[in-house]
């Protein structure tokens, strides 16, 4: 599954002459009085831009309150919802966050477009981690508005968030046609995009054991995030690349690499990325026949998935501790935990990626405790959602892997 999808020199002119475009605009058009409210905006939104919400985020409230005793609502509704990214790493629960997003949509001050385009955007990157079918309308409509507002750089990551969802949803081929169109428009005028979906695209490699061939887009992305100091870590590519090494065999490297990322997710207090280091690590571990060790790293993955309503990470580890606890005959343990797994993707139907392996794990359970007939139906459901995957795979490789 080896893409190479090079931009003609007629669009990758087009894209750096609007970039350029953008950055005279911005300089010229838009130059603020230094400390103002409208500064720290402007502050901000280049933070987040880069995908650095947490540095953003003091500063959006700053602007928040600015806007607020200046009487701006919109700007200041703006600013506000432009704190959830930062804040959706803590404790605070992504349903409520998306609740009250879907609130904010509806107030007066929403119908400003570039308020509105900001709201819809927040709410697609918490939707992308919750549930891919909501995701996946939601950045549909970040794309029209985008267009729209003529902001092409942002249409364009939303057609790659599209992709990524769609990957969730079992639709492989526009997954594919969507990333990589996104990415090959990232490699040209936006660094952070490209970061991300050189990322996705070695994790969504990795998820298919491709483990040798993951290594060159995950590189891609940490290289771009080293040469560009200002964009934000590149989370998705060090986790993807720890099991991707650990796939190789290259165990004390994957661990080297887990330990150093941890550190940092420790000191920022990062849930949602101590929740994939914990699961990187837990399938270091067990590759490396360490299953205690293994074992507590799924708890703790686990823990943190609960904490922020991350369904897809409960349904994800869990099914991975379920898998591990049947292999060494802990059935009970085993049982439990495929329940659990099952059981929290009732709350993302429309994603059925991990489904068919979660139907055979418990129905491989049931079987070594007799249970047959059960064992033999849960296997059936398994195969039908196999093959419903398989009617959209876009390449015959894929087709294999599944």
């Amino acid at each position: 599954m080896r893409f190479r999808v090079l931009p003609t020199l007629r669009i990758a002119t087009g894209l750096l002459l609007a970039v350029l475009l953008g950055v005279v605009g911005y300089h010229v058009l838009h130059w603020r009085i230094p400390g103002s409210s409208e500064a720290l905006l402007e502050q901000a939104d280049e933070k987040s831009w880069v995908n650095n919400w947490i540095a953003a985020e003091p500063l959006y409230r700053q602007a928040e309150l600015g806007f607020i005793r200046n009487h701006e609502p919109s700007k200041a509704l703006y600013a506000h919802v432009s704190e959830f990214p930062a804040k959706s790493e803590s404790s605070i629960s992504v349903p409520a966050q998306l609740a009250e997003l879907m609130v904010d949509l509806s107030l007066p001050q929403a119908r400003d477009p570039e308020t509105r385009l900001r709201i819809l955007t927040i709410l697609g990157m918490l939707e992308v981690n919750y549930d891919s079918a909501m995701a996946r309308a939601t950045w549909a409509q970040v794309e029209t508005l985008a267009k729209q507002r003529h902001h092409y750089l942002l249409a364009s990551r939303a057609i790659g968030e599209q992709g990524i969802a769609a990957f969730l949803l079992g639709d492989l081929a526009t997954a594919k046609k969507n990333v990589v169109k996104a990415w090959t428009v990232a490699k040209v005028a936006d660094p952070a995009a490209h970061i991300r979906y050189a990322s996705v695209y070695g994790t969504g490699l990795v998820e298919l054991q491709k483990y040798g061939e993951a290594l060159g887009p995950l590189d891609e992305a940490i290289k771009v995030s080293k040469d560009k100091p200002d964009v934000a870590y590149p989370t998705i590519a060090i986790n993807a690349k720890i099991e991707a090494l650990s796939g190789l065999e290259r165990n004390q490297e994957a661990l080297a690499l887990a330990s150093e990322a941890m550190q940092r997710a420790s000191n920022y207090h990062l849930a949602g990325h101590l929740y994939e280091l914990y699961q990187a690590r837990a399938g270091v571990y067990r590759r490396m026949g360490q299953w205690d060790r293994a074992a507590d790293d799924y708890s703790r993955a686990i823990q943190y998935a609960k904490q922020l309503s991350y369904w897809r990470g409960v349904t994800q580890a869990d099914g991975l501790l379920a898998k591990g606890n049947l292999q060494r005959g802990e059935l009970q343990p085993a049982l439990t935990a495929i329940n659990e797994a099952i059981e929290a993707n009732k709350q993302i139907p429309d994603e059925l990626y991990f489904v068919p392996r979660n139907l055979a794990i418990k129905a491989e359970i049931l079987a070594k405790l007799g249970d047959d007939k059960a064992s033999d139906e849960l296997f059936q459901k398994s195969t039908d959602l196999i093959d419903a995957l398989l009617s959209k795979v876009p390449t015959p490789t894929v087709e294999r892997q599944l």
